[in-house]
Formats: structure tokens, C-alpha cells, sequence
């Protein structure tokens, strides 16, 4: 008996980690989890993580707030985690989260989102120039270089904001001067504020051709706002990421088109690539997904996608 309670004892205070308890603490803060194609990212991300029993992942939601979201970061930090990936709600504000994690040697992996501070370990994500220029190239063609356009910004100041109103200058403003922007605004993201902003739209801009959405809650916000008014078919709504309400939306007709940002690609994608990080490998400085254009055409190539 006193041999059994001794060996008891030794297996009790063997490593866990000897038994397949995670061995790397991966701390995820992502920047609005009420945002569907966040949310589809940290659920791929939870996915990739339960994959991989060597992996505990702490995940946290910033609700848009760039304060909560370095305090965040700041926590895991302080919790010497292996590795901190960082889904940024603002490129100039988490700046100095990549300057907390480099000065504790911790790698930061930006998944989706960039800071302006270039000092990050790797970026895994897709260029959102490309998403504003898939974009302008189909509005383009569908108003043959004439016409009056809208547009519904994200949260002025965030990467994708910037880069994807940057694509659709390049491609269709620059280079169509008979494209008038009528108005634009930011509807952060959000839905119900799209919807708000585009009901005020319709009553002041009469002539609005298309309404370009810099992702698709605003885009269906807008939609509703449209078919509210009776005017589906007159109005053209188009956005960016292919979630499942926007794919929907373009196999009945309703919407014209949106850019294909796989989440789950990229969720997944910078887990592994934070383990790899945490247990001393390597990466590129980027891991890029490229976006592709969505049409009736081609939607049902997409459906269930950016479903986790």
C-alpha cells in the first residue's frame, strides 16, 4: 500500500504537461466580437486552438474600445503568454500593444487588421488595398464609368478603413472621373447604423447609384434601408467579406456583389503560426489571403465559407 500511495504521489507531481496539458498560452484580443466577420475569425481561431492540445488559448473581446483592447494586451503580458495575437480596432492606437510585447519578447501575430507601428512579429491577413479595388473595378463596370456612389466607412482610423477607401480611389475614382461620391460616412461596422445613415441618404441624394459598403453588416444594413424604400433594382448595394446574409443576399438578386475575405483562413492561420513563433520557428513578416470577387455567377462557390 505505502508503494501505491508513493507512486500516486509521483504521477501527481509529474509535469501536466507530460500528459498532453497545453504547454504554449496563446492570448487572442480581437477588437468587436458583434462584428460577424470578427466573430467568424475567433471562431476560427477557438477551432485551430481546440486542434492543437499543446495550445491554451485566452481570448478576449475589446467591444470596440481601443483602451479595453491594450489593456487587454497589457494582461496577457503580465501573464507571460507564449505568443498574443492581436485583431487591432485601431492601426495608430494598439501601437503601443506591439511595443509591450516586443520588450517582453513575446511574438505578436496581427491577424486581419494592421497597426501603423510596423514593428509586429507577422501579419496574417489580406491586403484591403486589393478589397477596395475589386470593388471599384465592379462598380466601374457596372455604371460603365458614370454615375453617383456613397459610401459607408468602418470605424474611421482602422486599417481596413484606410487601405479599403485608398483601393477604391485607385480604381475607380482615379481613373473614372464621371463617378461622383455623393456622400460618405463611417457606420463603424455596424449594421443598424448603416441602415440609419442610408434612410437619411435616400431622402437627400435622389440620384445615389450605388452604395459601396467597406464590409457587409453595413452593406445589409443598407440593403434593408433600400428595400424599405422600394427601391431594390434601382440601387445597387455592394460590400466586403462574404458573410453568410451578404452571399444570400447576391444569390436572390438583392445585393450585386461582395469581396471574399476567408476568416477562417486567416483565424487559423495565425494560431498556427503563433505556435510555430512560440516554440522558437520562424515566419514571413506577412502571410497573405488573397480577396476574390463575388457575383451571382460564381456565389454559390462561396457558400459556407465564412461559416464556422
Amino acid at each position: 500500500m505505502k508503494k501505491l500511495a508513493l507512486l500516486a504521489l509521483v504521477l501527481f507531481a509529474l509535469p501536466l504537461a507530460m500528459f498532453g496539458a497545453p504547454k504554449y498560452r496563446i492570448g487572442a484580443a480581437m477588437k468587436d466580437l458583434s462584428d460577424q466577420f470578427v466573430k467568424n475569425i475567433a471562431d476560427a481561431v477557438n477551432a485551430r486552438a481546440a486542434q492543437l492540445p499543446e495550445v491554451a488559448l485566452i481570448m478576449a473581446d475589446a467591444r470596440g474600445d481601443v483602451n479595453t483592447q491594450l489593456s487587454q494586451v497589457e494582461n496577457f503580458v503580465a501573464q507571460h503568454v507564449d505568443a498574443v495575437i492581436l485583431n487591432a480596432q485601431d492601426a495608430a492606437g494598439l501601437g503601443s500593444a506591439v511595443d509591450l510585447c516586443n520588450q517582453a519578447g513575446i511574438p505578436i501575430i496581427e491577424c486581419n487588421t494592421l497597426t501603423t507601428n510596423t514593428n509586429y512579429t507577422v501579419y496574417v491577413g489580406s491586403d484591403d488595398v486589393d478589397a477596395g479595388k475589386i470593388q471599384g473595378e465592379f462598380v466601374a463596370k457596372l455604371l460603365n464609368g458614370q454615375g453617383n456612389i456613397v459610401i459607408l466607412h468602418g470605424p474611421m482610423g482602422q486599417s481596413g478603413e484606410i487601405k479599403r477607401r485608398q483601393g477604391l480611389q485607385i480604381a475607380l475614382l482615379d481613373k473614372y472621373p464621371g463617378v461622383h461620391v455623393l456622400a460618405e460616412q463611417t457606420a463603424n461596422w455596424k449594421r443598424d447604423q448603416a441602415m440609419s445613415i442610408t434612410e437619411d441618404w435616400l431622402q437627400r441624394f435622389p440620384n445615389v447609384n450605388v452604395i459601396c459598403a467597406q464590409n457587409d453588416d453595413m452593406a445589409m444594413g443598407a440593403l434593408a434601408a433600400v428595400e424599405a424604400a422600394g427601391k431594390l433594382g434601382k440601387i445597387a448595394v455592394v460590400g466586403v467579406d462574404a458573410i453568410p446574409d451578404a452571399l444570400q443576399a447576391i444569390k436572390s438578386g438583392k445585393m450585386a456583389c461582395t469581396v471574399f475575405q476567408d476568416s477562417r483562413g486567416q483565424g487559423a492561420g495565425a494560431v498556427d503560426v503563433a505556435l510555430k513563433l512560440a516554440k522558437g520557428g520562424t515566419s514571413p513578416k506577412e502571410v497573405m489571403i488573397p480577396f476574390q470577387l463575388v457575383t451571382k455567377a460564381n456565389v454559390d462557390n462561396f457558400i459556407g465559407k465564412n461559416s464556422n
